[in-house]
């Protein structure tokens, strides 16, 4: 039995005191590990998880989905918390260059507030998913270098990346996701989608002989072109997967269209509890 409990979104469930943010968090629970994925942008997931009856001082692994502040900046708050000596932390390649979005105003800065040397000397071991997919526990696996298949899904001018002095598009090579084996079919937890939901599903469906399940989190379509976010959601739609737990970035419109669409899918927020298994 998988337990997936989402501890931040954007939106909290109705008549509970939860809070919401503009961030993700959610809390996988098996019988033999327990996975914290994301963190929101502060401590409201932690505040969250307490009211929830989560005890996040029992975590084993640490997934953080990309080096955005909203699915990062709950590290410190967590690590200044709990003491977790035997914590793996799991990022992508790349992870430590500076982000920011290309504003009007000018360079707004989306990255993270912590580096390796804060991380080490919380004893936390800090490992980079070098390969496209890695195993973390038995029938538990982080993928990335996803195929960059559907032209439809191209980088967003908006966010940008520095690395080595030089500002450029961010393709997002940072970006991670979570993968668990269930009876039912796999499971796909993702943080923002950067590199594209549809490029993501069909890495997934090329390295792994099982169907998807389910697909939870964020499918970063709320300032996508209409055109975009219209072919995503036929898309989607067409792959018939189960469960659909659209939450975070994907938007409104494209929530609304799925609701009413999409025969699987629930709203995902702070406070879902998705049980699978």
């Amino acid at each position: 039995m998988v337990k997936i409990t989402t501890l931040i979104d954007n939106y909290a469930m109705p008549g509970t005191d939860l809070e919401s943010e503009h961030g993700f968090s959610c809390f996988v629970e098996t019988n033999q590990v327990r996975i914290l994925f994301d963190t929101g942008k502060d401590g409201a997931f932690i505040r969250n998880a307490e009211k929830l009856g989560i005890d996040l001082g029992t975590i084993d692994h640490l997934v953080i989905s990309h080096a955005h502040y909203d699915h990062g900046g709950g590290v410190v708050p967590l690590l200044e918390t709990f003491s977790l000596p035997t914590l793996s932390l799991w990022t992508g390649k790349k992870f430590s260059l500076a982000k920011y979005a290309d504003e009007e105003d000018g360079m707004r800065y989306l990255g993270l507030d912590f580096d390796a040397r804060y991380a080490f000397g919380k004893q936390v071991m800090w490992h980079t998913v070098c390969n496209d997919t890695v195993m973390i526990h038995p029938g538990i696996w982080l993928v990335s270098g996803f195929d960059r298949i559907h032209p439809i899904e191209q980088p967003n001018p908006r966010f940008v990346i520095e690395e080595e002095g030089v500002r450029k598009i961010d393709t997002f090579c940072d970006e991670i996701a979570l993968v668990i084996d269930t009876p039912q079919g796999l499971v796909l937890i993702v943080g923002c989608s950067h590199p594209g939901i549809l490029n993501i599903l069909d890495s997934v469906r090329s390295r792994f002989s099982k169907p998807l399940y389910a697909l939870m989190g964020g499918i970063h379509l709320f300032d996508a072109s209409p055109e975009r976010r219209d072919t995503v959601v036929r898309d989607l739609i067409e792959r018939s997967i189960p469960r659909l737990g659209a939450s975070h970035c994907t938007g409104d419109e494209a929530a609304n269209m799925l609701s009413e669409r999409y025969p699987g899918y629930f709203p995902n927020m702070s406070g879902t509890v998705t049980m699978i298994g």
